[in-house]
């Protein structure tokens, strides 16, 4: 087995089974990431793998990799696809807080009330991310997904502002984006 073949077959069996940040750091970072994800579309790698593809898209969200999720999305990845982890990559964006990431997905016009496996829409994964995993930029997703039409549940509010964060100020933000809205 080539050295390709080998990290081909790991990188396989990493994404089949979730686990995207051993992916990268398996590959040697996010450039490297980037980079073989890169070459193995434009070398065949993923031809008749389309699930693999497909978790290939969600791990590119999860990490925030925005150049090749955009690559994949052009090659036509339903960003869907890929939710043997529970989540699609619309959902892991919204979750790490990505909103470079989340901007070039509504730019493709992606569907913001698609549920994850929990039953989370991606404006319910963002205001779960906030509370349970909070990310420096959840306040800007949660208002860009608001922004661009996502369906606020009644009750939404009062759950929010029920829950203790850690972070006053992003508390604050996203009351004022719900209570506008």
């Amino acid at each position: 087995m080539t050295n390709d073949e080998a990290r081909w077959a790991a990188v396989r069996y990493h994404l089949r089974e979730g686990n995207f940040t051993a992916i990268q750091n398996f590959l040697g970072g996010p450039d490297e990431f980037d980079r073989q994800i890169v070459e193995w579309l434009a070398n065949g790698r993923f031809d008749g793998e389309e699930e693999i593809l497909a978790e290939a898209f969600a791990c590119a969200c999860m990490l925030g990799r925005v150049s090749t999720a955009r690559l994949l999305l052009d090659n036509g990845v339903d960003p869907y696809s890929g939710m043997s982890t529970g989540l699609a990559g619309p959902h892991y964006a919204v979750s790490g807080g990505h909103l470079e990431l989340l901007e070039m997905l509504l730019a493709h016009n992606i569907p913001l009330e698609v549920e994850n496996q929990y039953g989370g829409t991606l404006l319910g994964q963002a205001l779960w991310s906030a509370v349970n995993e909070p990310k420096p930029g959840h306040a800007e997703v949660i208002a860009a997904l608001v922004g661009a039409g996502a369906v606020i549940e009644p009750g939404t509010l009062e759950w929010w502002n029920s829950q203790p964060h850690t972070n006053a100020e992003t508390k604050k933000r996203v009351a004022n984006v719900i209570a506008r809205n």
